[in-house]
């Protein structure tokens, strides 16, 4: 019978290790901010375009937005 033990390896998180850690998540979160103001930024052009065509150009569309408006 083979006698084998049980060894355990004590590990410790070092402040350094800890703030690498934060520092990367950090960067997740700034990325993926970056990307969904990005596809909104993207999605609002589109928007104001599709605006512009339909309602028959930059003055009609003025027109129209000062008569929701106004109620007139």
């Amino acid at each position: 019978m083979k006698n084998t033990a049980n060894t355990k390896e004590e590990t410790k998180a070092t402040a350094h290790d800890s703030a690498s850690t934060d520092s990367e998540l950090y960067k997740l979160g700034t990325i993926i901010t970056a990307a969904f103001a990005g596809a909104v930024g993207i999605w609002s052009i589109i928007c104001l375009f599709s605006a512009l065509t339909s309602g028959g150009g930059p003055v009609a569309l003025v027109k129209s937005m000062f008569s929701a408006i106004f109620g007139n």
